[in-house]
């Protein structure tokens, strides 16, 4: 497939290898992802463009999905716990409507070739990643987007309503979340499994989240 810049495919590489690097030495990466990164990075053919391990965040939205209009109040990458969400529900006056959100992990990934892009896809879709495809052909690399499909959408306030189970709410939030890091837990594990010694090239970069 000769649409793919090569030199343009790795000088960008090696540039989002750079700022990921750094994103680690000042503790901007997420801690529950930055494994799969090295696994991705270690590819001969692909590399990680962005990512997100999952979150859980509270919006001022008209809806869910708004993007224009929208306030992001709190946002976590971790399970929530029901003081931190009531707090919310209680001591806000929302513009529009109150929601919680849960999404699931998500990575955009850069491939040299259609044969390792469709391979990604491969593994990703067999760790339940199935909402995942490519996006994208360019000179810049086959765009490939990641997810899990795990999502879930709760409203809060609206008007003079106020949700009443607060504890039901976060404890649904909560199993959503998990259930998005487990299957970023088993895309991690399959991507060592079909590691092959012949994927990793002597002027790759390493990186290494430990040291």
């Amino acid at each position: 497939m000769g649409i793919v810049d090569k030199s343009l495919w790795l000088r960008e590489r090696d540039e989002k290898f750079r700022r990921m690097r750094e994103d680690l030495e000042v503790g901007y990466l997420d801690p529950d992802i930055y494994h799969v990164l090295a696994a991705l990075f270690r590819r001969r053919e692909s590399f990680p463009v962005s990512s997100c391990s999952g979150r859980v965040t509270v919006v001022d939205a008209p809806m869910p999905w708004s993007r224009r209009g929208s306030t992001v109040l709190f946002k976590k990458h971790s399970p929530v716990g029901e003081s931190e969400v009531l707090s919310l529900v209680r001591g806000s006056s929302p513009l529009s409507r109150l929601w919680l959100v849960v999404t699931g992990p998500i990575f955009h990934v850069s491939a040299l070739t259609l044969r390792e892009a469709l391979s990604v896809l491969r593994i990703a879709r067999e760790a339940g990643m199935k909402h995942s495809g490519v996006l994208s052909i360019s000179r810049r690399g086959v765009y490939l987007e990641l997810r899990t499909g795990v999502r879930l959408a709760t409203l809060l306030r609206a008007g003079g309503f106020a949700v009443s189970d607060v504890e039901e709410v976060v404890r649904a939030a909560n199993e959503a979340l998990l259930e998005g890091k487990r299957r970023l837990a088993r895309f991690y594990e399959l991507l060592l499994k079909y590691e092959e010694e012949d994927q990793s090239s002597p002027d790759s970069p390493t990186f290494r989240p430990d040291g």
